[in-house]
């Protein structure tokens, strides 16, 4: 939907831009190349990044580089937003007070403003980006039910999601994450979408650790929006061909308690559950059902016990989640509950590569913690 407002957005940001070099205690020269840097850096993220796919292309040294510029830029937008909302509030009350005009005049034109949230943006963006690219810690969720069977009393499942591997996440990354995995000993594993941020023939290097994932219930993966962005039958083949179990609207049973269920991947966001489908496990069945979009859930919940999703990010970054939560069916990171059915939403493993900053929204390796309520 954004790319129909993408001419009047660029406009709009090349004036804040520009009113921000503006600013700038330095000379003509560098405040055009400020200019030109930030407006890069969000560009990289919209349209180069999804248009072009850039980083399939350059070394991965450069690849960081130009993620520290467009976080940067990124920061940088909403920190100048805010300096430009604050100065207009601030120019509508000088108009019926005088001692306000003063300060009015400053706020657009003050250079110690600027340069200290220019400071304050060089510091936030190499932290994002390390807080992207580092293997996530393993976090522990616990979920407690009141008709869970006995028989999982203590189970624990694994969860990856939004791994985005091939471009920032490459063979390296993908082998700590599975190591850590393994350190835990899951009864399950599961990835929920998100697999890759390309063509999985071009990256099945960094994909190859995947195949090292094993735990005593197997490995399910369903595929997210990005598979369906790099065409979602070579997707298939690959997982067919490297005999990765992917669940496309199908089930399949465990032992006598437990059904997993996973939907059919969708190219975009969007909740559309099959309840056919969901509805014909027996009830008897504790029934996991694994959907990358979490805003299934609310169409989902009457047919499980328990849905994983992934998507969101967790916001990214934490003054966006509001924004993110609401484009998500008030779903972003956490534990929801409707009825007796549960959502968990991991906050990603890792995250899309044109778009590689976190600031206080750590990524996660989920390992879930089933008990029952009256175990504790």
């Amino acid at each position: 939907m954004i790319f129909q407002f993408i001419i009047p957005i660029s406009v709009a940001v090349c004036l804040l831009f520009g009113w921000s070099a503006y600013t700038l205690p330095v000379g003509m020269a560098a405040k055009i190349v400020f200019f030109l840097l930030t407006v890069f850096g969000l560009a990289y993220i919209l349209p180069i990044g999804p248009i072009y796919d850039p980083a399939l292309y350059l070394p991965y040294e450069l690849i960081i580089c130009l993620a520290l510029v467009s976080a940067f830029a990124f920061f940088y937008l909403w920190a100048k937003l805010l300096h430009f909302l604050i100065a207009v509030v601030y120019s509508l009350l000088s108009l019926s007070s005088a001692k306000i005009k003063q300060q009015a005049k400053a706020l657009w034109t003050s250079r110690k403003i600027n340069c200290a949230i220019i400071l304050l943006c060089m510091l936030a963006s190499p932290y994002s980006v390390y807080e992207t690219i580092r293997v996530p810690d393993v976090k522990h969720v616990t979920l407690a039910y009141a008709n869970l069977p006995d028989e999982l009393e203590g189970y624990t499942i694994a969860q990856i999601t939004d791994t985005h591997t091939g471009l920032i996440f490459t063979r390296d990354w993908q082998e700590a994450v599975v190591q850590k995995i393994m350190n835990e000993k899951p009864s399950l594993i599961v990835h929920t979408g998100d697999i890759g941020d390309t063509r999985p023939q071009t990256i099945a290097d960094s994909l190859a650790p995947l195949k090292n994932l094993s735990a005593p219930d197997g490995v399910y993966y369903v595929f997210g929006n990005h598979e369906n962005y790099h065409t979602l039958h070579y997707w298939q083949e690959f997982f067919k061909e490297n005999d990765l179990t992917v669940l496309e609207n199908e089930t399949v049973y465990i032992h006598d308690y437990l059904a997993v269920s996973g939907a059919k991947a969708q190219a975009r966001h969007a909740a559309n559950t099959s309840q056919t489908f969901l509805n014909s496990v027996p009830k008897s069945y504790f029934h996991l059902y694994l959907h990358h979009h979490p805003a299934s859930f609310k169409e989902a919940a009457p047919f499980i016990d328990l849905q994983l999703s992934g998507h969101t990010h967790g916001g990214t970054v934490f003054f966006l989640t509001p924004l993110i939560k609401h484009f998500n069916a008030g779903f972003v990171s956490g534990i929801y509950e409707q009825n007796k059915a549960k959502l968990y939403v991991s906050s990603g493993t890792g995250i899309w590569s044109y778009t590689a900053f976190r600031l206080f929204v750590p990524s996660e390796i989920t390992i879930l913690h089933l008990k029952k309520k009256n175990s504790f």
